[in-house]
Order: C-alpha cells, then sequence, then structure tokens
C-alpha cells in the first residue's frame, strides 16, 4: 500500500493518449485549457496540494532506523511562468515511525520537513496537458520526537530534481503527478563509527495531487 502511488502515476501516463482523444471530440479546447492567457510568453502560476509517499534510500539511519509513514503533505505554488520556465517555491513534510532504538535512540518517532524553492521546465504542453523536469534547492529540518517532545534536531540544504505533470480536467483545477528525488549537502559530524549512518540523506517520492490556477 505505501508505494501505491508508483503504479498509478505509471498507468496514468499510459493511459492519457486514448483520454486525449476521446476529449478532443467531447470538450471545448477554448474553454478548457491548461494555457489561461493568450501570451505565449508570460502566464501567471498556481497553487498545487499533494500527496506525497516518501522512501528513505541507503543506510541513513533515517532509513535502517525509521519505517516512513504511508503518505505526507506538499504544498506547491508556481508564481508564474516565462518562456518554458516555471518559478515556485513549495513545503513538503511527512513523519516516520521508529524501527530500531539502537540506530536511532530512544525516540519513537520523527518528522521531516523541507522549505524549497524550485525551477520547472515544460518540455510538453497542449491544452490540457504538460509534463517537464524541476530542479531545486531548499532547506530541511528533521525532528526526533519521544512522548511529544523535540529531544533531538538537525537541519542541512537539500537539493532536488524530479519530473512533473498537469492534466486540466475543468476551467481552473486539474490533476498533478510526479516524482521527486532529496539529497542533503551537508553531513552531520559523528564518529567513524557508524558514520554511514549520519551522512547525507537521500528521499524519493512520488505524488499526486490537485491544482487551482491563479486566473
Amino acid at each position: 500500500m505505501k508505494h501505491l502511488l508508483y503504479p498509478v502515476i505509471f498507468l496514468f501516463f499510459f493511459s492519457l493518449k486514448p483520454v486525449l482523444a476521446q476529449e478532443k471530440n467531447s470538450i471545448n479546447q477554448n474553454e478548457i485549457s491548461i494555457q489561461k492567457t493568450d501570451n505565449d510568453i508570460f502566464e501567471m502560476g498556481y497553487i498545487d496540494f499533494r500527496i506525497i509517499s516518501p522512501t528513505a534510500l541507503g543506510n541513513h539511519f533515517l532509513n535502517e532506523g525509521y519505517n516512513q509513514d504511508v503518505a505526507g503533505f506538499e504544498l506547491y505554488m508556481n508564481i508564474y511562468k516565462v518562456y518554458n520556465f516555471r518559478i515556485g517555491f513549495g513545503h513538503s513534510r511527512f513523519g516516520s515511525s521508529l524501527t530500531d532504538a539502537s540506530l536511532a535512540g530512544n525516540f519513537k518517532r520523527a518528522n521531516y520537513r523541507s522549505y524549497y524553492v524550485q525551477v520547472s521546465y515544460a518540455i510538453y504542453r497542449t491544452n490540457l496537458l504538460e509534463t517537464g523536469l524541476n530542479l531545486g534547492y531548499g532547506i530541511n529540518y528533521f525532528r526526533q520526537i519521544t512522548r511529544g517532545d523535540r529531544r533531538g534536531s538537525y537541519n542541512t540544504g537539500e537539493l532536488r530534481a524530479g519530473i512533473y505533470g498537469r492534466y486540466q480536467f475543468a476551467e481552473n483545477f486539474g490533476l498533478s503527478f510526479g516524482a521527486n528525488y532529496l539529497t542533503t549537502n551537508k553531513d552531520i559530524k559523528s564518529s567513524n563509527v557508524g558514520k554511514d549512518l549520519f551522512g547525507s540523506t537521500h528521499i524519493i517520492y512520488p505524488y499526486i495531487g490537485l491544482y487551482i490556477n491563479f486566473e
């Protein structure tokens, strides 16, 4: 169940072609369009509410000592588009439950928060569909919690890259989908014993959501 979003997004990509073929005959594309202005250079953005399914990778203690929740949350706001470039910022958050106290310490849960800015490039666009690549940088905050109290925390810089898609199904609403890969660019200082457990964090998550156009 945890990775249900992976096959959902995969199947959605492959089902787009027949769906779009049908909609050419049933939808007035002048009324429903992912491009909300007649200006090919400049276009206002959108706000995107997403459900994410995170997985920590490698032998980092976030992976070895914790099990990530089935779903997390992400809020992304695209400010505007210039040519094929989109500029925006966002916030992602998910929790993890302790599975190995010998690695993570005397904690029950951990929360991961990230605040980032992002530049996207639209590779493919039609009236109803847009897909592309994104690259961003942010700051993450990691909190380990016992009995509701914050007992351990740290924050680092974060690099991110991914793919995205948008499918417009109403005049100002649409479906968003994609996947992102995150990695921290700073290691936690630790002894040589178990140093790999406190190295750079690597996280991947697919997502699916709903967006609202500004216009």
